[in-house]
Parts: C-alpha cells; structure tokens; sequence
C-alpha cells in the first residue's frame, strides 16, 4: 500500500465518501467495528450532535488520528475501497459512492500487490501459530492491517480465558482473578510445589501483561506498527498463551 497521508484533506476526503455512501446506522457501526467507538448508543450520539454525517465523520477521523489510531483508519479505508455491503448499501439510489471522490482515494492509497500478499502468507504460515491466532489474525496481517491483527488475537485470547473461567470480568482484571496463585480458576500447573505456585503466578502476569499493555495500546509502537516480523513476535506470544489454555490441568 502507498504511504496514505492522514491529514484534514484527506480525513475530509473519506468523510465525505462514506456520508454519501452510507447511512447514519451504518457509519457507526462501521466506527465500532473499527475497534474505535464501542458504545452501544453511538447512533443516538451522532444524531444529538446535530452535525451532517459528513461534518460528525470528519471529526471523529480527526479524534482517531489525534489519538495515532492508524489501525481504525486502515480498518475504515479497506472496508470502504472494498464497498463492504455490511457498511454499505449497493444498488439503493439515495446511497451511492461518489465517482470522482472514489476514485480519488484508491488512487491515494494504491492497490496491494499480489505478490505483498503472498509472503506475507507464507510468513505467517511458515510460524505455525496456534489456530485460534491464524483465525483472528490471518487475513489482517496477510492484508498488511498489523495493529489490528495483533489486536483481534487479544480479543480472542481474552473471550477464551472468559468462556474457560465462566467469567465476566474483562481484561487485565479477568486475568489476574481466573489465574490467582492463592485460588486459580484455571491451573497452569498442579499449583502444588512452590515451583507450580511460581509458574502459575509468572503466566497469571503474562495473560495480564498481554491485556494491559497490548490490548490496550496508546501512543507507542503497536498504533503505527509496519513491520511484519516485529508483529510475528507478538503473534507468536499470543500464541503461546493459547497452547498454555490447551494444557490448562
């Protein structure tokens, strides 16, 4: 992909694409899928800002590339330069893509080659991960989207400790509690010997270390990550974690 330049002419460029493109449902939906907006109500918010769809876009892109989200902003354009029929409507005449703008933008973001592609997923491949990384991960990082691959793969790690454990607590909280040294919800090991008390607490703040400061990044390198090797590290550490889960006592 060519270096896309997120600046206010091009943020505006996008805002105006998927205003006329999509309806206010849509376009939320499309900000929570991103991983930005997770409220439920973000509809509701949107009309009682009283802004067009294209103004309210504009400055949530902005808030986004304030905060150096460039994995949402990759997430949006892809999904937008793919027309994804989840965000928006084909065929309706009150929603259509703007030529000229349309194509605007793919010629500012390029197209992905094919050979990129391919190794990117023979990297992949050639790691071996666990299969529950290649099915949250795969595609993005083969798609080059390396922030949000690493972050679907947390996703997923904390939504499996959760069904393990039975658990409704989230996040750093979730591990700390399910994986207690003192009273362990789940057992890394017999949890009998101080050795087994020593591993069972060192992998309780590793699932917590993965939640607290790779989950939830902000402003360091995991928000601009490029390097694919950089992010197959991360991967395989995921990855790690969940073979832990497979042989969980």
């Amino acid at each position: 992909m060519k270096k896309f330049e997120y600046n206010k002419e091009n943020l505006r460029l996008i805002a105006f694409i998927i205003a006329s493109a999509s309806s206010g449902t849509l376009f939320t939906k499309l900000l929570q899928d991103s991983g930005w907006n997770v409220v439920s109500t973000a509809s509701e918010e949107y009309r009682k800002s009283g802004k067009s769809k294209e103004d309210y876009l504009f400055d949530q892109f902005n808030k986004i590339a304030e905060e150096g989200r460039i994995d949402v902003l990759e997430f949006i354009i892809d999904k937008t330069l793919s027309k994804s029929s989840v965000y928006f409507k084909k065929g309706d005449k009150d929603y259509k893509f703007p030529r000229d703008s349309f194509g605007e933008l793919k010629k500012k973001v390029g197209k992905k080659e094919k050979s990129d592609k391919k190794k990117n997923s023979k990297l992949f491949d050639d790691r071996k991960l666990h299969g529950s990384v290649g099915f949250a991960s795969k595609d993005l990082f083969v798609s080059e989207f390396y922030s949000q691959s690493i972050f679907e793969a947390c996703k997923l790690l904390n939504k499996r400790v959760q069904e393990l454990s039975k658990s409704t607590k989230d996040g750093k909280s979730l591990m700390l509690d399910v994986f207690s040294v003192n009273n362990p919800i789940l057992k890394i090991s017999d949890n009998q010997s101080q050795s087994d008390k020593d591993e069972q607490e060192g992998f309780m703040h590793l699932f917590a270390g993965v939640m607290h400061g790779i989950r939830n990044p902000k402003g360091h390198e995991l928000i601009n990550l490029i390097d694919p090797l950089r992010t197959l590290e991360y991967l395989s550490f995921i990855s790690l974690l969940f073979r832990k889960l497979d042989e969980l006592k």
